[in-house]
C-alpha cells in the first residue's frame, strides 16, 4: 500500500469516496491502484470534454483534430494505418474521420506510389489553415486545466505520468 502523507493542498476528491466505500467493503484488498487510475480516468474525461468544447466552435472532433495536428506535424502526407497508429483510433473510426474531413476539403487523398493498394492522405490549404488555427486555442485551454499547479508539480506529474505511460505500454 501507498504510504500517505497529508498534503493541505488537495482537497478530498471522489476517488477518495470510492476508495473509503470500498475499504469499507473490502478492508482485505490493496486500492491503491483506484487512487491512480481512478484520477487518470477521471482527470482525461474531463480534459476530453474541455478539448471537446474549443473543438466544437470550430466543426471538429478531437479524432478529426488529432489527424489534423499529426498531418500538419509530420509536414508529409501520411497512410491511414500511420494515422490510425498515432491517434489510437480504430481502422473504421480513423476512416470516418478521413472521410468527413475529406468531405469538408481539409484533407485529399492520393494513391500510395509505395503501396498500389494503398493511399496517402495530406492536409488541403484549408486544413493547413484550420489546424493552424485551432491548435494555439487548444494549446490554451489545456494551459487553463494546468493553471492550479506550480512548475514543480508540473515537472513531476510529467515525469510521473511518463512512467504511467511506459509500465502500461509494456503490457
Amino acid at each position: 500500500m501507498i504510504e500517505r502523507t497529508p498534503d493541505a493542498r488537495r482537497p478530498a476528491d471522489a476517488v477518495d469516496d470510492i476508495q473509503a466505500e470500498w475499504h469499507r467493503l473490502r478492508p482485505d484488498l490493496d486500492l491503491d491502484a483506484i487512487g491512480i487510475v481512478g484520477r487518470v480516468l477521471r482527470s482525461a474525461a474531463r480534459i476530453v470534454h474541455h478539448s471537446d468544447d474549443v473543438l466544437a466552435a470550430h466543426d471538429l472532433t478531437r479524432g478529426e483534430f488529432d489527424i489534423l495536428a499529426a498531418l500538419r506535424r509530420s509536414g508529409a502526407p501520411m497512410s491511414p494505418g500511420e494515422l490510425r497508429t498515432i491517434s489510437l483510433a480504430t481502422a473504421p473510426s480513423t476512416t470516418k474521420r478521413l472521410k468527413g474531413l475529406e468531405r469538408r476539403g481539409l484533407v485529399q487523398r492520393s494513391s500510395n506510389p509505395a503501396d498500389g493498394r494503398g493511399a496517402l492522405i495530406a492536409l488541403t490549404d484549408s486544413g493547413r489553415a484550420l489546424a493552424d488555427e485551432v491548435f494555439p486555442l487548444q494549446l490554451s485551454a489545456e494551459e487553463a486545466l494546468l493553471a492550479g499547479l506550480t512548475t514543480v508539480e508540473r515537472t513531476a506529474l510529467e515525469r510521473s505520468l511518463a512512467l504511467l505511460l511506459a509500465s502500461i505500454e509494456r503490457e
